[in-house]
């Protein structure tokens, strides 16, 4: 490879981890101002955004995260740990336990989904909306595209 080649634009997988890295390390500072420095990004992407109000059971929450059941219930393990959930028997099947927040998961939630909503008005500030609305467009079609992500993860939307 030549100079020319490496000191080019990045290729795209690139941009979109050094995005990705970017969004973490915000989030992280986030979590750690607010008093939340135990909590990983990804607690908040792989456990808070999949649960639901009223409780999800650990296997729906592998499921949607496109985890193992194991890595879900050391996720899980060490949030409960923490208090920023509990588990508790399922009201629809009393066998079976849900995932429910605790209060710290509750305020730990809202400030990820805050920060969340800060980073796309800041990034639609910086290329305008209809550029953003293009980039999630552009790649939730890429996404519903690969056999690979849909064998894992449910269909996804650029809303």
């Amino acid at each position: 490879m030549t100079e020319e080649t490496t000191s080019a634009v990045p290729f795209l997988p690139q941009l979109i981890g050094q995005a990705f890295n970017l969004i973490l390390d915000e989030l992280y500072e986030r979590l750690v101002e607010t008093g939340h420095g135990d909590l990983r990004p990804t607690h908040c992407l792989n456990v808070f955004r999949f649960m639901d109000c009223d409780g999800t059971r650990p296997t729906t929450l592998a499921r949607r995260a496109g985890m193992t059941p194991q890595a879900m219930s050391e996720l899980v393990g060490y949030l409960e740990q923490r208090d920023y959930v509990r588990r508790v028997p399922d009201p629809t099947d009393g066998r079976g336990r849900v995932v429910v927040y605790a209060d710290r998961g509750t305020r730990a939630a809202e400030i990820s989904a805050t920060y969340f909503a800060d980073m796309e008005a800041r990034w639609d500030a910086i290329v305008g909306p209809d550029r953003l609305q293009d980039v999630k467009s552009a790649l939730s079609q890429i996404l519903n595209a690969s056999p690979a992500h849909s064998a894992h993860a449910p269909r996804v939307s650029a809303r």
